[in-house]
C-alpha cells in the first residue's frame, strides 16, 4: 500500500498522565494528541520533534523515542485514505502547566492559525477518549515502562 500522506504522533507523558488537546473553536473536533504530517524529505524523528514543539510550544528536554510504525485508514468522500503512522514517547520533566491554549501558526494545507487547548489525562481515561485511532499504541506506554 502506497499511503496518502506519513503522519507522526506523539504520546508525551507527565509524571502519570498523557497530553492531549481539543480545539475550543471546533467543539465537535474529538480529543487527540500532539503530531502531524510529515514534510517531504523530512525523517520520522525530525518531523515528531517539529510537529510537538509547533503544536505544543513545548520543547522537550528528552528524546522522542519511537515506538511503532502502523498503517490507518479511514473512509473519506466515497474512498479510504491511507496513512502511515509513526508513534512516538518523550518523557517530560520538570514542572508542567496543568492546562493552556497554544496556537498551531502553520497548519496543513495552511489557512487560519488553530487553537488548540492542552492538558493532562490518566492512560485509561485517554484510551476512552481519544478520537481518531490516536488511541491505536498507547498499550505500548505500558510495555516501554511507562
Amino acid at each position: 500500500m502506497n499511503p496518502d500522506a506519513h503522519k507522526v504522533l506523539i504520546y508525551a507523558t507527565w509524571q502519570d498522565r498523557l497530553l492531549v488537546f481539543d480545539e475550543p473553536d471546533f467543539p465537535d473536533i474529538a480529543l487527540q494528541v500532539p503530531g502531524g504530517t510529515m514534510e517531504p524529505g523530512e525523517s520520522p524523528q525530525t518531523s515528531a520533534l517539529r510537529e510537538f514543539v509547533e503544536e505544543t510550544g513545548l520543547t522537550p528536554t528528552e528524546a522522542l523515542t519511537h515506538l511503532v510504525t502502523q498503517d490507518y485508514h479511514y473512509p473519506k468522500d466515497d474512498r479510504t485514505i491511507y496513512h502511515r503512522r509513526h508513534y512516538f514517547h518523550v518523557a517530560l520533566t520538570g514542572e508542567q502547566r496543568q492546562s493552556w491554549i497554544h496556537q498551531e501558526m502553520t497548519p496543513f494545507g495552511g489557512g487560519e492559525p488553530i487553537r488548540f487547548r492542552f492538558f493532562w489525562l490518566g492512560l485509561d481515561e485517554a484510551e476512552r477518549r481519544l478520537g481518531y485511532g490516536m488511541r491505536d499504541a498507547l498499550s505500548l506506554l505500558r510495555t516501554v515502562g511507562w
